[in-house]
């Protein structure tokens, strides 16, 4: 495998598009698929695309939902995201959006508390020290 094929997976996949909603949909929180849009939103999360994906429960929905019929491609994927070091690409790109609610939380944690973990992470993330 090439570096721009390891560094971007989806690049050697059949289905890019699919492939791409199912890694975001593999990376978000399994706690929050099937929730009504209220508890969702409640996280945070507004997001149109991400919306849509958590309405999706099971594998089996999503590859109804987007017409993937052999539901091997899906155990496929699965390898590939393992194989390719997790899930954690998946997560910076819905998570990055929340970014600036957990910088406030860290912010009212800090100021409410003055504890040095979420001081020395303030100093980390804001300052860049």
């Amino acid at each position: 495998m090439d570096d721009a094929t390891y560094e971007h997976p989806e690049l050697s996949v059949y289905k890019k598009q699919e492939y791409e909603a199912y890694l975001m949909w593999r990376s978000m929180p399994s706690i929050l698929r099937g929730q009504p849009r209220h508890v969702v939103e409640k996280f945070g999360i507004d997001d149109e695309v991400a919306m849509s994906l958590l309405e999706i429960r099971t594998q089996s929905e999503f590859a109804k939902r987007f017409g993937i019929k052999d539901l091997g491609t899906l155990t496929d994927w699965n390898k590939r995201i393992d194989e390719q070091g997790g899930l954690m690409q998946g997560v910076s790109r819905w998570a990055k959006k929340l970014t600036p609610n957990v910088v406030a939380a860290l912010y009212r944690e800090v100021t409410k508390t003055g504890k040095a973990a979420e001081t020395r992470m303030w100093m980390e993330i804001v300052e860049g020290m």
